[in-house]
This record gives C-alpha cells, structure tokens and sequence, in this order.
C-alpha cells in the first residue's frame, strides 16, 4: 500500500502518534548544510602529526561554527542574508500553522494532539517561528529567570478548560527535541549537571571573539564540498612548514571556547566527547521510544541518515514495529539512491514500512484530480526540446519537478492533508 497517496495519508495521520525527524536541509538557504564536514572530522582523527591534526580539525569546526552558528546572530542578519533568514522563518511558520491545524481538527479522541519534531539541527530557527506564532511550544525547558532543561517535559499534555461550560479540551503542542543539542544550551552555574538557556547566544559571540583573534594564515581559509583529508592534510602542510612551526595559542584558546558548547560535535565518536552525555541518550531515547508506539509515523525532511547512529534507531525501530510508517522525502530524486544506501547500511527492512519519497514518486502516487491541481501549481513542469540527430531536428518532453524544500512539501503535501483532515 502507498501510504502517499493523500486519501491513504488521511487516514493514516488520524490514527496515528505524529512524529517528525528534520535535518540541516530545512534551515537552507540560511544556513549551509554540513557537506562533508562529518565525513572529513572523522577522518581527521587518523592524522599522525599532532601540529596537522589540530590546524585541520580546528579549520573544520570554524568552518562549521560560521556556516551554521554564528549566522544566528540576530543583529547580524542584515541584507541578503535577511531574505533568506525571512524565506526559512516563513517555511517553518507555514508548517507549524499548517500541522496545528491538523491536529486541532482530526477526528480521533483516542489519541492526544502532540507533534513530536525531533531534529539534529543545532540552530534557533524554528523556536522563533513558534514564539512569533504564538503556539504550543515545548523545547524542554523550564522556568523564566533561569530556565532549566528537564527531558520529562517533554511527557506533557496540554488541556485547556472552557470558561463557561468548564469543558475540558486538549489543544496541540509541538515537542521541539534537539537531539545533538544547540547553540543556546549551556552548562548551568547554579546548578550542576543541569542545562540553562544562553538566549542572547553569549557563548556564540565569546566563540566568534576568540576566532577573530586566530593569526590570518593559520587555518585553512576555504573547505570544498568535495574536500578530502589528503588535500586539507597538504594545506596544513603548507601553513605548518618548517620544524621550527609553532601552532599560535590562539587556536588552542578558540578551540577550548568551541568546546563549551552542549552539543554533538559532527563526526562519528560524537557520542564520547558531549559534555552532560546523559542528556543525549536520553532525547536518542525518547526519539526510539516515539517510533516504537504503536500505530506511530515519522515524516523525515531534509535529511539523508548519513548519521549513522540515527539510522540504526531507525531502521531497529522500522523491523521491530510493524504498525510504524516512516516516509522519507527526498529533495530530488537522485537523493533518493543515497538515502537508500544509508538505510542499507543501517541494516535490512523487513516490514516494507519504510518510503522514500521522490517529488516524481509522490506526484505519481495521486490520483488524476489531484496531479491536476498539483499540475496548476507548477509542481511538475514540462517543457518541449527540440534535438538533433542524423541531420533531422526531433522534439523531446523534459519533465521536472521541484524538489522538495519545506515550502513545497508545505504547499503540496501537508496543506493539501490539512484540507482533507476532517
């Protein structure tokens, strides 16, 4: 059964515990994604030469530090980078309105009203949109003059009674569980163990002071996409020439400032280096715990499970509990293959619970009238191109699809769900 199909989906997310897993791919264009950043701190840790290892890892983590974190500074946000920091607030506003409305109007009373948005993003951006909103929002902590994080929050449901009739009604909520941490989660002073809330990002800017001070010419300046540790491992070379190299102290001090962030470092031991480690497994937990209710769904945006510990938990979660649907969409369909191969690697799906999701494969899963109108909204575009061949001029169709961003998965999946959510 193609669960896609949008009258088969209905029916599914009436009857279900709502879960959703996001990756950096939603916080695009504002943010980067993390590439192959993962990849390379990795295998950064097999560089034998000391000096090299800390001028190559310490590249790495300010390249991630201000493709992804220090942009977060809201008074930096400004010009260009403004239209795009408005462009994803407004996709993560539209989902959240669009799945508040779901779930206020889904027929069931047998299931409660709570969304579940588990994401490995570190950024700030959908708890502003949330705030901006005005809705239901639970990221975990507690308390207004110092706020304290307490995973248990996250088991709350919330009712409201009618001032008159004192009728109970339980109203949505959106549980935000920030599986790798964040940058405005710090170490408490005042209580030890616990996490507080930096809303200011004071750490961040500490961090960024500390870059700034690092000698121009000591780290390497720009990281390809397709950058490999041989070719950044040469570069260090170049930077650290000579016996008589010494790594300036400024690297050491930016390096010793990034980790004070509560957050899983991206590479593979990330695990072994968090500093409260408890309160990670606990939210890895609680996200295997929420995919092996019975009759749950998880949608997955804008991610690949290159995380291979996530797509362990997934894939033991898909084969142990037959009743959890998980579909994954794709943002095109050549990414389709490689989330394919990063499940594989994460075992054997057995309960056929698991689809991914191409723009093709779902508009192919609709019915007639509803390719119509996804048709009229330009979700499919076909264009005629004329070709060459033997000397005679031939037309060939070009069939395209726009890939699937949170604005269109927004536009044609979740609000053409919410107008037939009864």
């Amino acid at each position: 059964m193609n669960i896609c199909q949008l009258g088969q989906l209905r029916n599914v997310v009436q009857s279900s515990h709502i879960n959703f897993l996001f990756g950096s791919g939603l916080s695009c264009p504002f943010l980067s994604t993390l590439n192959s950043i993962e990849r390379l701190l990795t295998n950064a840790q097999q560089i034998k030469d000391n000096k090299l290892k800390q001028i190559v890892e310490a590249s790495l983590f300010a390249e991630y530090f201000s493709s992804v974190m220090y942009p977060c500074i809201t008074e930096h946000i400004t010009g260009e980078l403004k239209e795009k920091y408005d462009i994803v607030i407004s996709n993560y506003s539209e989902f959240l309105r669009i799945w508040n409305a779901i779930m206020s109007h889904r027929s069931t009373s047998l299931l409660d009203k709570t969304v579940n948005i588990f994401t490995t993003n570190i950024d700030n951006l959908v708890e502003t949109a949330a705030e901006k909103l005005k809705l239901e929002f639970n990221d975990g902590f507690h308390g207004h003059l110092h706020p304290i994080f307490r995973e248990d929050s996250f088991n709350n449901v919330l009712t409201k009674i009618s001032p008159i009739y004192q009728n109970l009604a339980q109203i949505p909520i959106f549980n935000y569980i920030k599986i790798h941490g964040s940058i405005n989660w710090i170490e408490s002073t005042i209580e030890s163990g616990y996490l507080t809330y930096d809303r200011p990002l004071d750490l961040i800017r500490k961090i960024q002071d500390c870059l700034k001070k690092v000698p121009e010419g000591h780290l390497i300046s720009k990281i390809a996409p397709l950058e490999t540790i041989d070719s950044l491992k040469e570069k260090a070379e170049n930077i650290a020439q000579g016996d008589d190299y010494v790594l300036p102290k400024e690297i050491t001090e930016f390096m010793d400032t990034y980790k004070e962030l509560v957050m899983i470092h991206p590479r593979k031991t990330k695990f072994k280096e968090s500093v409260i480690d408890s309160h990670f497994y606990e939210l890895m937990r609680r996200f295997s715990n929420a995919l092996e209710q019975t009759n749950a769904i998880l949608f997955v945006s804008g991610f690949s499970f290159a995380d291979e510990h996530i797509a362990k938990i997934t894939m033991r979660a898909a084969n142990t509990n037959p009743t959890l649907q998980i579909i994954v969409f794709a943002y095109t369909d050549e990414k389709v293959m490689e989330i394919e191969n990063n499940l594989s690697l994460a075992g054997s799906a057995i309960n056929h619970n698991i689809q991914i999701m191409s723009p093709q494969l779902y508009y192919e899963a609709q019915d007639e009238k509803t390719r119509e109108i996804l048709d009229k909204q330009c979700f499919r575009t076909i264009q005629k191109i004329k070709m060459d061949e033997d000397g005679k001029t031939k037309s060939k169709q070009l069939v395209t699809f726009q890939p699937f961003s949170l604005k269109v998965l927004n536009n044609v999946v979740f609000n053409k769900l919410r107008a037939i959510v009864e």
